[in-house]
This record gives C-alpha cells, sequence and structure tokens, in this order.
C-alpha cells in the first residue's frame, strides 16, 4: 500500500473513533479548511422593531476583536432620526455575573444535559482532558478567570480573554418577543452565536445572559479555546438561525430555534426555546431538541452551514426545516436537506447538482398562492448554477431543476442568499450575485463576479441577458472626494422572451453574507472587496431589480444640503456630459455586513451595516500604565472647575449687562466641586436655584431654544429627551445626547427636532434636559479634529460673562464673553429675531439686542471654565488653551435632596464608554497596528473590575451620507406598501 493511501486510511479510521464517540462527523476530502477561513464579511443587524419613527428601536450588532479574537454583543437605543447611544454590552454584564452560576446545556448524544463536569459523558470529559485537567478547563470555558496567563498571574495556563462572549462574525443577533412579564413589560430575547462554543440567549432589555448552550459536536476543539497564544483562530457557533413558531402535537405551539455552526463544525442544532425565563439549568437541557452531524443516518452529504435554514410549512401539512448542505460535504455535492423541526427526522435530500468540491448556499423559500405553505426554494452552488426546488406537491421531488447554468468563466460559485420578488409579467425575478472566500486563494482572486436578475416565467422563452456596465466616478463636495457608481443603460426586453440582466463586478469584488434585499423594486446589497494583503472595503449598491439598470429617482444626497432632489440634477452623477443616477457609493475600508433597513416613514427608509475595522495584527503589544489617583481635594471636572449662571425676569441685556440689575440672576461658583458632579440637570439640580421652572412656572408653556459660543467649547454635551406627542401633537419621541457643537438646528438656529428638521417647541413636562462635561474637559487637544488644540470648556472669569462683555451695541460680537449659552426663548419667537453669533467658529445663534427682540428671552444658562489667570476672553494674555489648574476646590457641599446633576466618569475614548468611579485605576491596553483594541480599567476604589471590550473602528455604521428616501422630497422614491424590512422570512419573500 503506498504511504498516502495508509496516512489517508490512518485518518479516516482516527475520524471514525472519535465519530463513534459522538464528537465528530465523517471525514472526507475537504474543499477548505474551515478554521482557516479569512473574515470578509460580518452578520448583519438585528432590531427590536424595524419601524423607528417611534424611538423605541434597539439595534443589535454582534462584534469580535481581531487582535485577541474576544467578542461581543451590543444593544443601541436607536432614536427616530437614526441616530444611536450605547444601551449596553454584553461583555460587561457578562463580567459581573458569576461564572458558575450560568445556565449552560449541551447534549450527551441522547438528550439534552447540563454543561457541568458531572454531567458530561465520558467521551466529552476526556475531550477537555484528563481527570485533573478536565474539570479547570470546563471551568475555564464556563468564564472562570483564575487560571488565565496575565501579567498579574504569570504562572497561569490559558489564555486571557478580555470579554466572556467570544468572537461573533458570521453570526447575526437574532431579536425574538416572548410575551410579557406580570406588569405586562414585553419579554424579549436575543441570541446570537459566538465562537466561544456557545449559542447565548441575552435578555434584550438589561444585555443579562438568560442561559447558553454548547452543541455537542464541538467537544473535540473547545480546548483549543484555552491556548494562551493561538496561531490560528477556529470557530465555532458561527452559523445564521432561525426562529419560528411550530405547532404541537395535541394543539400550542413551541417556539423553535434551529442553527447551523458556520466553519465550527459539520452540524446542525435545534432548540425549544418557548420558555423565555428558565430557572435552572435543567430547564436549559430539557430545550435541547435534537443534533444532527454528517455522521447521522441520511446526513452523509451535510457539510458546514454557513446560511440560515427556513422553518416553513409544506404541502404535506408537516412543519419542516429548509437547509442546504453546505460546502465540505462528504459527497461534495449540492442538495437540499428537507427535516422535520419536531424530530430531526430527515424527511428528504434533494438532489441540487454533482460534485466534486459542490455545495449549496443561502436558500430563499416562496409561498406563491399565500396559503402559508412553502411552494419553491430557489439556491446557488458552488458551481454557479442556481436552482428551483419545486415543493408545491404532497411529495418531495428527488433533484432541483436548472433555473440557470452559465458557462465557462461566467459559473462562479453563489454563497449568499437570493431575493425573490414578483415579476410584472407573472412567475418571480430572483435576484442574486456570486462571490465566496473560504481560502486565502479567495480573498486574492480579482476573477469577475456577478450580480443577476433572473425570471423564472412562463415569457423566459430565450437565455439572453442584458449586460449593463456599472463605472465608477469620483466626486468631490466641499473638497470632500468620495467615490460613486453609475450604470449603463439596461436592454433586458421582457416582451421578447429575455431571461433577465447580468451585472459584472470587476476587480475581485463579490457578493457575500447572509439575506439580500429587494425592496421598492430596487436590489440593495453590500459588495465585497476583499483584497488580501490590502485594505478591505465594501461598496453599497442598488440597482433597479428588473433591469440591473439605475432607478428612476436618486436615493444619495451628494451635494450635501439635506435634501434628496429629484426635480433637478444636483443629486445626479454627470457621465458623458448627461446627468445619470447614481446606484453606488463606497463604503469604506473594513469587513461590512449586508444591509437592512429600518423604516421612518411610510415614504422613508434608512440603510443600517454592521462595520469591523479587521485590522490584521501582525505584533499584538500588551502595555500597562497606572493613572495616578486623583489629585486630594480633586471634585467633579478635573484639572478645574466650572462655574454656572441662571439669568431670568428682571435682566435687561438692552443695557449690554447682566449683572447687577438682574434679580433673579444666581450665580455658583466651582459647581462641580462644591456638589461632586461634572454637569447641571436644569430641571433637578443639586443647587434648586437653577431648575427651569423657577423661570417658567407652567408646565404647559411652550418654549425654543437657542445655544451659543458652541464651537468654544467643544466638549460640552447637551442631553435632551421628551417624548412621543409631548407637545399635544403627532410627533417621535426624541432621545439625542451628543456635543453642544453638533446639535441640529433649524436655519434660523432654533434646535431641531431630528426627524421633521423643523424648530422644536419644548415643554418642562417629561422633558430631559441636561450639560455636562467628560472630567477630561479642561485638557487642551484637538477635539473637533480640525487641528484646532483648545480645552473643552471656553476659560475666562466671572465679571466678564456676567458683564456681557464683547456683546455690547449694535454689532454682533462674542455674547456672554464667549462663555457657553443656552437661550430659553418663547415658542412664538420667530426667525426675525434671532442672528447669529460671530465671529463664525464661535457656532451657535442668539436673540438679536434690540427691543423686539429680547422680550422673547424666558431665561439664559451660561457655563465657563473659571481660571485662575484671571483673563477675560480677548484679553491680552488670554488663551483658549491654559493650564489645568492644580489648586483644587475650596470644599464641598451636599446636593439637593433627589437631585439628579450627572456625577464623574472615567471616559474611554472620545465616544465615552464610561466606567464610574472617582478614584486611581490600573489601565491594561492591548494595541496592534496603532489601534487600541481591548481596554481594561481597574477600579481600585472598592476593588471593583470592570472589563470594557472596544474596537476602536468598530461599529453600528448608520451610513449617514445615504439620506432617507424622501424624506425631504415626499414624492416617494419608496413604494407602497411600505417597506418590507430588516429580517427575512420565508413568506415575506414574495409581495
Amino acid at each position: 500500500m503506498k504511504l498516502r493511501q495508509l496516512l489517508k486510511l490512518k485518518s479516516l479510521r482516527w475520524g471514525l473513533a472519535l465519530t463513534a464517540a459522538g464528537l465528530l462527523g465523517t471525514l472526507s476530502h475537504a474543499l477548505f479548511t474551515p478554521d482557516d477561513q479569512p473574515i470578509a464579511a460580518a452578520g448583519a443587524l438585528d432590531f427590536s422593531t424595524y419601524d423607528l419613527s417611534g424611538g423605541t428601536a434597539v439595534a443589535f450588532r454582534g462584534d469580535y476583536i481581531r487582535a485577541t479574537w474576544d467578542g461581543d454583543l451590543v444593544a443601541y437605543n436607536t432614536a427616530s432620526n437614526g441616530g444611536q447611544s450605547i444601551k449596553w454590552r454584553a461583555s460587561e454584564r457578562l463580567a459581573l455575573q458569576g461564572w458558575n452560576i450560568r445556565k449552560i446545556a449541551t447534549h450527551n448524544g441522547t438528550a439534552g444535559s447540563a454543561f457541568e463536569w458531572g454531567s458530561l459523558t465520558s467521551a466529552q470529559q476526556t475531550a477537555l482532558g484528563s481527570a485533573t485537567s478536565g474539570l479547570p478547563m470546563l471551568e475555564y470555558l464556563r468564564g472562570d478567570s483564575s487560571k488565565e496567563l496575565t501579567a498579574t498571574n504569570p504562572t497561569g495556563v490559558y489564555k486571557q480573554r478580555f470579554s466572556r462572549v467570544g468572537a461573533v462574525i458570521h453570526s447575526r443577533p437574532y431579536y425574538r418577543k416572548q410575551g410579557s412579564d406580570a406588569s405586562g413589560n414585553p419579554i424579549g430575547r436575543v441570541y446570537v452565536g459566538a465562537n466561544d462554543g456557545m449559542l447565548h440567549a441575552f435578555d434584550a432589555a438589561t444585555g443579562d445572559e438568560v442561559f447558553a448552550y454548547v452543541p455537542s459536536m464541538l467537544f473535540n476543539k473547545l480546548k483549543d479555546l484555552s491556548v494562551p497564544s493561538p496561531t490560528t483562530f477556529k470557530y465555532y457557533v458561527d452559523g445564521l438561525m432561525a426562529i419560528a413558531d411550530v405547532p404541537k402535537t395535541g394543539g400550542g405551539t413551541s417556539t423553535l430555534l434551529v442553527s447551523g455552526l458556520g466553519g465550527g463544525a459539520k452540524g446542525l442544532f435545534a432548540l425549544d426555546i418557548s420558555n423565555p425565563a428558565p430557572a435552572t439549568v435543567s430547564d436549559v437541557a430539557a430545550m435541547a431538541k435534537w443534533e444532527l452531524t454528517g455522521a447521522s443516518t441520511g446526513y452523509a452529504n451535510l457539510g458546514n452551514v454557513y446560511a440560515a435554514p427556513q422553518i416553513v410549512k409544506l404541502n404535506t401539512g408537516v412543519t419542516a426545516a429548509l437547509v442546504p448542505n453546505g460546502a465540505n460535504s462528504g459527497g461534495g455535492v449540492s442538495s437540499l436537506f428537507v427535516i422535520n423541526v419536531d424530530t430531526g427526522a430527515l424527511l428528504g435530500e434533494i438532489s441540487a447538482g454533482t460534485g466534486p468540491d459542490n455545495g449549496l448556499g443561502g436558500i430563499a423559500a416562496v409561498d406563491l398562492n399565500r396559503n402559508g405553505t412553502v411552494d419553491v426554494v430557489y439556491a446557488g452552488d458552488l458551481k454557479g448554477t442556481l436552482w428551483k426546488f419545486n415543493l408545491s406537491g404532497t411529495t418531495l421531488p428527488s433533484a432541483a431543476t436548472a433555473l440557470l447554468t452559465p458557462a465557462g468563466a461566467t459559473a462562479r460559485p453563489i454563497t449568499a442568499t437570493p431575493s425573490v420578488i414578483a415579476h410584472p409579467r407573472g412567475g418571480v425575478l430572483v435576484n442574486f450575485g456570486t462571490g465566496r472566500v473560504y481560502d486565502s486563494a479567495d480573498m486574492s482572486s480579482t476573477t469577475t463576479e456577478y450580480l443577476y436578475g433572473i425570471w423564472d416565467g412562463a415569457g423566459a422563452t430565450t437565455s439572453t441577458l442584458a449586460t449593463p456596465a456599472l463605472q465608477d466616478v469620483a466626486l468631490s463636495v466641499a473638497g470632500v472626494t468620495k467615490n460613486y457608481r453609475a450604470v449603463g443603460t439596461s436592454s433586458v426586453n421582457y416582451a421578447g422572451g429575455d431571461k433577465g440582466w447580468r451585472v459584472s463586478l470587476t476587480g475581485g469584488e463579490r457578493l457575500l453574507g447572509g439575506d439580500t434585499i429587494t425592496d421598492s423594486g430596487r436590489y440593495a446589497v453590500t459588495t465585497t472587496i476583499p483584497n488580501a494583503g490590502s485594505t478591505q472595503g465594501a461598496w453599497y449598491l442598488q440597482l433597479d431589480a428588473l433591469t440591473g439598470g439605475a432607478p428612476s429617482a436618486p436615493f444619495f444626497d451628494l451635494n450635501g444640503d439635506g435634501v434628496v432632489n429629484k426635480s433637478d440634477a444636483s443629486d445626479k452623477l454627470t457621465v458623458g456630459g448627461s446627468p445619470v443616477v447614481p446606484v453606488g457609493k463606497f463604503l469604506g475600508s473594513g469587513v461590512w455586513s449586508q444591509p437592512v433597513l429600518a423604516r421612518m416613514s411610510a415614504t422613508s427608509d434608512l440603510p443600517f451595516f454592521n462595520r469591523n475595522a479587521n485590522t490584521v495584527a501582525p505584533v499584538t503589544t500588551t502595555t500597562t500604565t497606572t493613572v495616578p489617583p486623583v489629585p486630594p481635594g480633586e471634585r467633579g471636572v478635573y484639572g478645574g472647575h466650572f462655574d454656572f449662571d441662571i439669568y431670568y425676569n428682571a435682566c435687561n441685556a438692552l443695557s449690554g449687562s447682566y449683572s447687577g440689575g438682574c434679580a433673579s440672576n444666581t450665580h455658583k461658583h466651582e459647581y462641580d466641586d462644591t456638589y461632586d458632579v461634572v454637569g447641571v440637570n436644569m430641571l433637578n439640580a443639586s443647587l434648586p436655584a437653577f431648575n427651569l421652572g423657577n423661570a417658567i412656572a407652567g408646565t404647559a408653556t411652550k418654549f425654543k431654544i437657542l445655544v451659543v459660543n458652541t464651537n468654544w467649547s467643544p466638549a460640552a454635551r447637551l442631553k435632551i429627551k421628551f417624548p412621543a406627542g409631548a407637545n399635544a401633537v403627532a410627533e417621535p419621541a426624541v432621545d439625542l445626547d451628543t456635543e453642544f457643537r453638533n446639535w441640529p438646528v433649524t436655519p434660523e438656529g432654533f434646535l431641531a427636532n431630528p426627524l421633521t428638521g423643523a424648530a422644536q417647541e419644548f415643554t418642562r413636562t417629561n422633558l430631559t434636559f441636561i450639560y455636562y462635561l467628560p472630567v477630561t474637559a479642561f485638557t487642551n487637544k484637538d477635539w473637533r479634529g480640525n487641528g484646532d488644540v483648545r480645552a473643552g470648556l471656553i476659560p475666562s472669569k466671572t465679571g466678564c460673562v456676567r458683564a456681557n462683555t464683547g456683546g455690547q451695541g449694535s454689532a454682533t460680537g462674542p455674547w456672554m464673553n464667549g462663555a457657553l449659552t443656552i437661550q430659553i426663548v418663547k415658542g412664538t419667537t420667530s426667525a426675525a429675531s434671532v442672528e447669529a453669533t460671530v465671529p463664525a467658529d464661535a457656532g451657535g445663534y442668539r436673540l438679536k439686542k434690540d427691543a423686539t427682540a429680547q422680550p422673547n428671552q424666558l431665561a439664559q444658562y451660561t457655563a465657563f471654565w473659571h481660571h485662575p489667570n484671571g483673563k477675560c476672553f480677548a484679553d491680552v494674555g488670554w488663551t483658549k488653551a491654559p493650564p489645568p489648574d492644580a489648586s483644587g476646590s475650596s470644599g464641598g457641599s451636599t446636593p439637593a435632596a433627589n437631585s439628579a446633576d450627572p456625577t464623574g466618569q472615567f471616559l474611554v475614548g472620545e465616544n465615552g464608554t464610561a466606567v464610574s468611579g472617582q478614584a486611581g485605576s490600573t489601565t491594561t491596553s492591548v494595541t496592534y497596528n496603532g489601534e487600541l483594541a481591548v481596554l481594561t480599567r481597574t477600579l481600585t476604589a472598592g476593588g471593583v473590575l470592570q472589563t470594557i471590550n472596544k474596537g476602536v473602528a468598530s461599529g453600528l455604521a448608520l451610513n449617514t451620507t445615504l439620506l432617507p428616501w424622501g424624506t425631504t422630497d415626499t414624492g416617494s422614491l419608496q413604494a407602497s406598501p411600505p417597506a418590507r424590512t430588516g429580517r427575512l422570512g420565508w413568506r415575506e419573500l414574495v409581495r
């Protein structure tokens, strides 16, 4: 026997031995090694609701840190205008939960069991280690950090984790509302697969882990998670899932979750998640319905399943899970599994293409006659064939029908899920694209890939495809160049029987990821440029779904005027001397997800993406820095203090000065140091004299807000929140928290409702109204990123501010000596009473200094850094960047009972992940390629350990340059009915 055959036989025997232990599927020729798969696409977002208009939507985003392979699930409160603020991070919540009380289950080959040493089978224990090493390994996997190798624990033997949540890469979070609690509050759960070997269920409201599940086919590689310096990264629970309510025998329904493992293993598992709040680990173990591997009877062709299963009702009446067989199957073929979702029994395997090195990609299931049962399924394979599975009968077919078989070089792999819509001439149109990234050769490939629109209907009598061509067009606006795309005219002739269209993607660009969307007649997708060894990136494209050409109206705001203009060429590209509608925009570098569309109104959607920088880390550097304790007596904002004033009633700004004659003026020296706070809640302050109710007694009194001198205090933030219908009109809730300089304003200068763009009339009822600073506000740095190094709050002195130095006379000037100013004016104040402050760099608007405008003022607040240099703004020797004030505070006072001024925080990064505390700390940072990847801060006060997992260039990417369709132009770029958006379900694919 030849050596190669002998080694192959030994490998086969080794694999079968492990299979007998229930740990691995069958071994066969592999198209690629899953654990070596490069990262080229990220899992998309999910939302608690895809209707943002109410201002209550929460977005859920999976994350990973390439340098350390840690991960996270992050929840974002999402405002009605699309703005976001972090609600919780699962990594932080799980760090506070005892590892030994987590409810984690697995499967013992027969039924669910606890992921605890005494409940594991002997084979599972052996896979984790010996009698002495296995238990500590299991405890580590459960979250015990006591044996991690760290700078403070050099005898540790396991890999240091900066998060107990593993890297979330291809798995897409899945939000599910599951009833209500005793108080009537909705119970929400978010399910996500992670590369720590677990399917996690998190409380959508709090971020706390409810339970976790470890698929048993991963046991053979779980201990690899503990290797201190892994040379390669391995995948575990990395596939997409489906969740659906399934009828139970005898009545009622069960909520079932079915998922593949992606690159983790050739396997599937199902859980009954009907109970959203399992009380014990036994309750979690009881959720396990079934597990399948390539060794299971009938599943020899089961490979690595990345795509989402579809849970559907067949025309036989049985509820089934439809699962593509994926890549790396035993026979290397392409097929569709039809599985009894309740039992895991195989109902049938439908052939769809021969091998070798084949496999079925994402599937789109369609109910053609709208009777609640699936009639046809569309999917592509790795050979480039688009298949049609006819499930309209009461028996399953043995094979699928090829709908499109490209020839030669145009036959490219199809991995992403197609999108299906009704065709105007009957039948359906299937939109899809080609591309894969399974190995390093795929990453560097520049072979041409394609996007398609294929008609499946009786009228499609030819194989003719129109081939409109994409063209890149660089456009410079205000000195900033951005890259867009146009597309040539499409000659598709459906009346003549044309099959559809094909658009070429050159230079290795391709379609990856999970679900794709056809919405309002547009095929909306993210295309990926892997480019191994250089910058990865992605394009956002919207092509006319029927023709592959350009939509009839623009959907990008090219000129930056805040309006998507249809009536002229201002938002069109010039190609060949003619204006054309752009069809794409380069999103930027990094790894991007497929878009999801969230509805803002009946005519307006926003695309959201998950983006990760995915920076390759040739070297990981760990540094430890000790932050000195807070200096003795230091309180509030560090390195100085701010003064705060309120003026109302008797003030007469016409005289130029706010001092002396203002009977209702209150000035507080060292406000932050006095009360040990970093700002003022202007409705419930530590010093009640600053409550807005003193100036505006009526809770129904309407007022507008002007902010002045914003750019001179770039660190100052304003938080305003008011509920839906606060002014007894049909308006959404608004909750914005941002720097004063970034607040949306009307052209006249009033703070604007970010959804409508109109001046907002506020009332005191249920209003949140807070000014605050980061504790580093007195640091001199480039706050705005424009090269202007200055303090975060303008330095001045009290007399200059109260005297309104610079604001006298008829000419405009630095109002209130440049202090950050908030003017509360009557709701009836018109634009004629308002003017911009100067110089222009100051930012903001104020009431004019005349007898007509000034009576509109109800109250005014000012804040400034009271610096001991004693200089007024613009005095000789005044500087915008003075040294810190090391004198400390003069003492403290007790704030008013139940007051709600914001308290001190350490802020990590400019966008502020906050860790409470007022003491010194030890900081461990991990950096790669010059970027901070992970930061761990240990507070010395109280011994509290807070771990923060932060990917600097990662985030939920609302592409704000892609304005909502029709937001300011209601000529409807959005078809009716309103958009079917967000997560795709099989009944939603044809409208």
